[in-house]
């Protein structure tokens, strides 16, 4: 990968857990199904974002997956490498905890365009499960991709 992935951090509070994107500016969203899960996210967030940003820096350094072909989305050529998270959420589903770390990539678009000239261009959606026996979250293999 020739250029940088940086984590940028948007300023505006997200007092009513809206949907978070660049234009708006918000903060992320954060989905916890109960106060337990917000303490155990707390507790494990440096640990989490470590996974995201190793995952997701793998998944766009594949060039299967991500290069400057015509037809390939996403295209490097078109990403500025600045990245930020839109929303974090947290669940319980068959006894065990789940979650996930929406993160949105930014792109560049050229004129003329009613998009901002730098928006939102690539989600990744990384899953993470978490392993009461280690007291980690573990990454579960997967990762979603999405145009946004």
């Amino acid at each position: 990968m020739s250029w940088k992935l940086t984590q940028i951090f948007l300023p505006k509070p997200n007092l009513a857990d809206e949907y978070s994107n660049y234009e708006n500016q918000l903060q992320p969203r954060m989905r916890f199904a109960d106060p337990e899960l917000r303490l155990l996210f707390e507790q494990h967030e440096a640990a989490i974002m470590e996974i995201v940003v190793r995952e997701t820096t793998a998944y766009l350094a594949d060039e299967s997956v991500c290069n400057d072909e015509e037809d390939m989305f996403p295209r490097r050529s078109e990403m500025t490498g600045e990245w930020y998270v839109g929303e974090i959420e947290l669940f319980r589903k068959e006894e065990r905890i789940w979650g996930s770390v929406f993160t949105r990539f930014l792109g560049h678009y050229p004129e003329p365009c009613a998009r901002l000239p730098v928006d939102d261009y690539l989600g990744l959606e990384v899953w993470l499960t978490y392993d009461p026996q280690q007291q980690a979250f573990l990454f579960d293999g997967g990762l979603d991709s999405s145009s946004i």
